[in-house]
């Protein structure tokens, strides 16, 4: 059984022109830094009339990363305002997991160098391992440490900031939180605050920075601004929200899995 699981979302819509060319460079830096680690890549509604995202990275990475895609029939029931969800597919990829400790990352990060050794140390359970992300130039693709000041455009920490770019924790606690939210489908932003503070205040797990990551700072990033349309509403207090637990049956587990070609779909 590995140590780390690693899981990465996306869709197959290019996001924002480069999605694609993020992804596969930072997979492609993340395996290097954790070659032990298990990585899974979660590809959520995908358009069907399109190639698969997970298609493009099998050729790239064979089976070094395990694909999920869900088909497109489950979005509604979690979301009516966007197309893809971040959240349910890391839940997918989390129930699926098969490390002792997981970490949920956005899929254009590149874990800097103290981030690997953290994680490679001696990790403990019922601890919220989380990290600083630092924004760069969305041209910087080949990214190197120690970083050059003149890529960094700013740094986001904060225990419940920019929690759904990195949360690390054991396996067993992930499974009893129930992973991230998957009520209230008129709300995207906010979600990965949400665990966090729960985590802190009902379930008293204490928060470890552990290190840095990048984050390539692209058009529709939170950073560069925000579409309500898409995210619901920036101001939702989800502290008053009465949320505890998820269904059961959280992270799909009740779909039928098959496997095509090396990607497994939920259908």
């Amino acid at each position: 059984m590995p140590k780390l699981s690693i899981i990465v979302t996306g869709r197959n819509d290019n996001y924002d022109g480069n999605f694609n060319d993020r992804l596969a460079m930072s997979l492609t830096r993340n395996i290097q830094s954790l070659p032990d680690a298990e990585f899974i890549f979660v590809e959520w509604n995908p358009y069907l009339d399109r190639p698969l995202t997970s298609e493009g990275l099998k050729k790239i990475f064979n089976d070094r990363v395990k694909y999920y895609v869900v088909h497109p029939k489950y979005h509604d029931r979690y979301c009516t305002i966007d197309g893809f969800l971040e959240y349910p597919a890391k839940n997918v990829g989390i129930r699926r997991s098969q490390g002792d400790f997981v970490a949920s990352i956005n899929s254009d990060i590149i874990f800097a160098p103290d981030l690997v050794e953290n994680m490679l140390k001696e990790l403990k359970e019922k601890v919220i391992y989380r990290s600083t992300r630092i924004d760069i130039r969305p041209d910087y693709l080949r990214v190197h440490f120690p970083l050059n000041r003149k890529f960094i455009l700013g740094e986001n920490y904060g225990p419940t900031n920019a929690a759904g770019d990195f949360l690390l924790m054991d396996r067993k606690s992930w499974l009893d939180c129930t992973g991230y939210c998957e009520e209230f489908p008129e709300q995207r932003l906010h979600k990965d605050a949400l665990i966090v503070h729960l985590l802190m205040t009902s379930w008293r797990y204490p928060v470890e920075n552990i290190g840095a990551m990048t984050h390539w700072r692209h058009p529709s990033s939170w950073s560069n601004g925000f579409c309500r349309s898409k995210v619901g509403d920036p101001k939702w207090d989800y502290t008053k929200t009465g949320y505890r637990t998820n269904k059961d049956t959280w992270g799909l587990t009740f779909a039928n899995e098959v496997e095509r070609d090396g990607i497994i779909w939920l259908e």
